[in-house]
């Protein structure tokens, strides 16, 4: 019997994709794919946040190598990692997690504030104050009583599902996210992408619109982060850092255990190899990362309009390397935007370059996709009487 890895993916675009990459690069290795572990598995590897504790759990329970199952659920949860990274040294940024009024009236903290799960990524949950920013905790905790939210809010607090956990209000700072990603082998560990985000808010949710992928001085200072997360049992795994810079210093905000979205769109666009090079890294089958962008700088750019729903093609023209091509968005499904917005990359010798590119092509397709859905609106309107 050929040996084999399992996938866990969970019912969103994004992850879906990552399995499908995943399977086909499994083939190009010659493993098969599993759908539950048996002698034959070298790995169970987590294609969304949401299942990476339950990958590595299961893993360790069947005797395949892994991650270790408590750094796993350190890494998914953001209260934890905080906690973790002051463990191992370094500053955080302030927050609490509300669970009575008295947390929000009476607190300390008076500089701007973001709301955000514990759990989970993506600029995604269900509740109306979910990745929203505010100038204070006392302005959000006033936004919650004009909205007739507060006791709402608190219930959440005091009883939240699993999937998401409670949410934190935390020091909000403005600044591009600042990336550095890493592929953890059993003893070593292999850099192969940092990068900045442009962040923009559209329809309440807070969303990457242009990442910028190269050699950034300030990204690499993020790789720290990552390497104390490796030294706590993050082994055989992707490890992902999102960070903000505060008065020249990073601080941490988010860890992921599996590819970037924006960057997996990218690898796919390109055609590049970075699923079986990972695979082969992190079940031990290559003692070398075999993986390179091919150009000195890689800008993805998502355009971000108001999300419509339904189906429709976007025509992105010559001059870029289309990613998500044909638009989908279920009002169903309000977590699930992997393909709701367009989404493109150019590649270039410098950061500025590829950022002005990207621009341009952006301005030019949010203008084609406003005069779309303009037109719709008119003709979907009742004709005056």
């Amino acid at each position: 019997m050929r040996h084999n890895i399992v996938l866990l993916g969970a019912g969103g675009r994004e992850s879906q994709a990552k399995v499908r990459h995943y399977r086909a690069a499994a083939t190009r290795l010659d493993l098969d794919v599993a759908d539950y572990p048996n002698a034959q598995t070298l790995g169970i590897i987590s294609c969304s946040d949401f299942r990476a504790a339950e990958a590595s759990w299961l893993a360790q329970s069947r005797g395949i190598r892994g991650a270790d199952p408590l750094a796993a659920t350190v890494a998914t949860s953001k209260s934890l990692a905080y906690s973790a990274m002051r463990r191992a040294g370094f500053d955080t940024l302030w927050f609490v997690i509300p669970r009575c009024d008295d947390d929000l009236r009476t607190s300390p903290y008076g500089g701007p504030v973001i709301v955000k799960p514990d759990r989970g990524s993506g600029g995604f949950a269900e509740h109306p104050w979910a990745y929203r920013t505010f100038e204070s905790v006392q302005a959000f905790r006033e936004a919650l009583i004009d909205a007739e939210l507060l006791e709402a809010f608190l219930a959440y607090q005091n009883d939240p599902p699993m999937h998401h956990g409670a949410y934190l209000v935390m020091e909000y700072v403005e600044s591009p996210l600042i990336t550095a990603a890493a592929v953890a082998g059993g003893d070593d560990l292999a850099f192969y992408e940092s990068g900045t985000a442009e962040m923009v808010e559209s329809d309440g949710r807070l969303s990457a619109a242009c990442y910028v992928l190269g050699p950034n001085e300030t990204a690499h200072d993020a790789r720290v982060f990552v390497e104390a997360l490796v030294e706590q049992g993050l082994r055989h795994a992707v490890v992902y850092v999102q960070c903000v810079e505060k008065a020249g210093r990073l601080y941490p905000i988010d860890f992921n255990l599996r590819p970037s979205t924006m960057s997996d769109y990218a690898v796919d666009g390109l055609g590049l190899a970075f699923c079986e090079a990972a695979l082969a890294y992190q079940l031990g089958l290559s003692r070398t990362f075999e993986f390179r962008w091919p150009h000195p700088y890689v800008a993805i750019r998502r355009v971000v309009i108001p999300l419509c729903p339904g189906t429709r093609e976007v025509d992105y023209g010559p001059d870029c390397i289309p990613l998500v091509q044909r638009l989908h968005y279920d009002e169903d499904r309000p977590y699930d935007v992997g393909d709701a917005w367009p989404m493109f990359a150019v590649t270039g010798a410098s950061q500025a370059a590829c950022r002005s590119r990207a621009e341009t092509i952006a301005r030019r397709i949010e203008t084609a996709l406003t005069s779309e859905q303009d037109l719709a609106t008119v003709a979907a309107a009742p004709a005056a009487s």
